[in-house]
């Protein structure tokens, strides 16, 4: 007795739409992707229940002839291909040719349709795939789908479906893509009879930008603007790396003009932003590539979701200088900015309040800026009047050129060819500083209190065993200059002049644009990393006499394995004993007795990490000159501060530590006079 049976074609089908329909906004992505490919400038989705009882795709495209109409349900029915050919240069979102058969075999289906100028359009009710009316009526242009009742032929998908508020979200989610893909076209969703989103399909990708990521995420993103790369063309949106989140749901990525899910943009975007951003956070951004439709099949997913592409290494290489040129192209420095519950208006200020008011004559500086100014169109008042409000044209920062390769494909670590300029750090120079005694009449900063005899000669002991980390070259002192009188500082290009020090931890700085707040330990640390990264051969001290470290026999036998990359980072370290490890040299801007901690520390990374990993050695880097920057709490100068502020700012690659946090935060004026008081708000 045969037991292969050739399937019926009502199993087929839903066998079919398992594949497509997963749940509402799997029908909902279908549809908006037809809708799209109609030509239409205007979208509109509305769903009850969360798409599961109801869900509406209204759009004003091309529509569908009297005749066409009905062979659309059929599967394997489309009008976007015609040869094999075709399907090695794949130009529009739908092409299968199975979405509709698929979704009207699962629920039961009413479609509207008039092409352009004709008289009158067609309808159609189908119930589990199957035809149920076709006549004329009366329609706008354009295509009008209803879907209801999803699996109700079908109970057992019914219990795979979320809450209606989760499904909606999905269907958000779809909306949203759309948008971002296609800012040129106004989309619309309606959930249970209230509208939760649109756009104004002007063509302005800030919009979509706006709509989908929020005014707050917004005011943190920069723009990449358009980069070509080897035929491969780059633009989109992506945050500073102070904003960075928890996770990776707000990465957005488009391929023609695709929503697509795709490890190695994640992979390219997350690159560029290697030792700028905190560890355990995530950039978020909608980037968008264009690539000859030759160089990549759409055709590997059922969902259209995943793509493959020809060579990946060009697409790699071209996400990552585009977004990596755009983070160096911006002043990345967050801003703290003054917040109220309630803001006062003019004509409630007291007399004495509107005497000293500023008048605001100009808008509020970088707290709200884009790498670039935004020309955006009027919008009207009412739901876009949020967007136009914080829409604020920037005067461009000018830079110059920084990224033109990417590091290789696979081995994420940078090339150090591109690392910055050689740093000149304390231990290079001479110290040739005197000892500066204030004025009898002028009062001792904190940081620069007189010292007990014990804390003189710790502190002393300290400093030289830092090897002067933050020491001044000699053309920053006056050496005419008596004990009692005060340093003068030559003037810098970027204008900040040091004031204080709080917590012997924080500069603090002013320049014309307000108040500056520098971390000293994670912007030393980021001087010295750089450093490092850029040395060809590691500068090395020997020891007087070698350090023996003791570790646990697994911390021993992780040590072993990376031996050669814990000597590449300059250390001279050699098995001693089964398990002890004798070190001669470290590097050469390490204190001797940091090295036990320093061992321990690679030991533990070593173990976290037993297989090989691309940027093992920036781990062991990160190390090094976390310990051999100045630290936290140390009693400062005022002319050590000013040369590190120095570096700091004239330095792009000096805005965060290694590990990501930034060092440097701005206070501007006009937020300083708002929390006073002295501005209109």
């Amino acid at each position: 007795m045969a037991i292969i049976k050739e399937l019926s074609s009502h199993l087929a089908d839903l066998i079919a739409a398992g594949e497509v329909v997963e749940r509402p906004a799997s029908v909902a992505k279908e549809l908006v992707e037809n809708a799209i490919d109609a030509g239409s400038n205007r979208i509109t989705v509305e769903i009850e229940n969360g798409g599961i009882t109801y869900l509406r795709i209204a759009d004003n495209g091309c529509g569908m002839a009297p005749e066409d109409a009905p062979v659309a349900f059929r599967r394997h029915a489309t009008s976007k291909l015609r040869s094999e050919e075709d399907l090695a240069a794949i130009g529009t979102l739908g092409f299968r040719g199975e979405a509709l058969a698929a979704i009207s075999s699962v629920t039961r289906i009413d479609l509207f349709t008039r092409q352009r100028e004709a008289i009158a359009g067609v309808h159609l009710h189908l119930e589990a795939g199957e035809i149920q009316v076709n006549e004329e009526a009366g329609c706008p242009e354009g295509t009008t789908i209803v879907v209801r009742d999803l699996f109700y032929n079908t109970p057992a998908r019914m219990k795979f479906l979320k809450k209606d508020f989760t499904e909606a979200g999905y269907v958000l989610g779809v909306v949203q893509h759309a948008a971002l893909s296609h800012p040129e076209i106004a989309f619309t969703l309606i959930r249970d009879g209230k509208q939760v989103f649109s756009t104004d399909g002007k063509g302005k990708l800030i919009t979509p930008v706006f709509a989908v990521f929020g005014k707050e995420m917004t005011a943190n993103m920069i723009e990449v603007p358009e980069n070509e790369h080897n035929g491969l063309t780059v633009h989109g949106y992506i945050v500073k790396p102070h904003a960075g989140r928890a996770n990776r749901s707000m990465q957005h990525f488009f391929v023609n003009g695709r929503y697509v899910k795709s490890r190695l943009m994640q992979a390219a975007l997350e690159e560029a932003y290697r030792n700028a951003i905190i560890t355990g956070k995530y950039p978020s951004g909608a980037i968008f590539l264009e690539l000859p439709l030759s160089a990549v099949d759409v055709n590997v997913h059922p969902a259209k979701t995943e793509v493959k592409f020809s060579q990946e290494k060009p697409v790699f290489e071209a996400v990552y200088i585009a977004c990596k040129n755009a983070l160096a192209a911006n002043d990345n420095t967050p801003q703290l900015e003054h917040k109220e519950k309630h803001t006062p208006r003019e004509d409630n200020l007291t007399q004495e309040q509107q005497r000293f008011a500023v008048p605001r004559s100009e808008p509020a500086p970088a707290a709200r800026s884009f790498a670039q100014p935004l020309q955006t169109q009027p919008v009207s008042k009412g739901e876009d009047a949020e967007l136009e409000d914080f829409l604020v044209s920037v005067p461009p920062r000018t830079v110059r050129p920084v990224y033109m390769s990417a590091p290789p494909l696979g081995n994420f670590k940078p090339d150090p060819a591109r690392a910055v300029g050689r740093v000149q750090l304390p231990s290079e120079l001479k110290n040739t500083q005197e000892k500066v005694e204030p004025e009898a009449d002028i009062a001792v900063l904190p940081a620069e209190r007189p010292q007990t005899d014990e804390e003189a000669a710790e502190l002393a002991s300290d400093t030289a065993s830092e090897d002067n980390l933050v020491n001044i070259p000699q053309s920053q002192t006056n050496p005419q200059k008596t004990a009692a009188e005060e340093p003068v500082y030559e003037p810098i290009d970027h204008g900040a002049r040091v004031i204080g020090e709080c917590f012997r931890t924080y500069i603090i700085a002013e320049d014309e644009d307000g108040l500056l707040l520098i971390d000293k330990h994670a912007a030393h640390e980021r001087i010295l990393f750089n450093k490092l990264r850029a040395e060809t051969e590691m500068p090395q001290q020997q020891l007087l006499t070698p350090v023996v470290v003791e570790l646990t026999g697994e911390e021993a036998a992780a040590v072993q394995t990376q031996l050669e990359d814990i000597r590449k980072a300059g250390f001279s370290i050699d098995p001693f004993g089964e398990n002890s490890f004798a070190v001669r040299s470290v590097p050469a801007y390490l204190d001797s007795g940091d090295v036990q901690s320093v061992i321990s520390e690679l030991a533990e990374k070593a173990m976290n990490s037993r297989t090989t990993v691309p940027d093992r050695l920036d781990d062991l880097i990160h190390t090094v000159a976390c310990k051999a920057a100045i630290k936290a709490g140390r009693a400062t100068t005022m002319l050590e501060l000013q040369n590190l502020c120095d570096r700091v700012l004239s330095d792009d690659n000096v805005r965060s530590c290694p590990h990501g946090r930034p060092t440097t935060v701005r206070l501007t004026k006009y937020e300083l006079d708002k929390m006073f008081k002295r501005v209109n708000q």
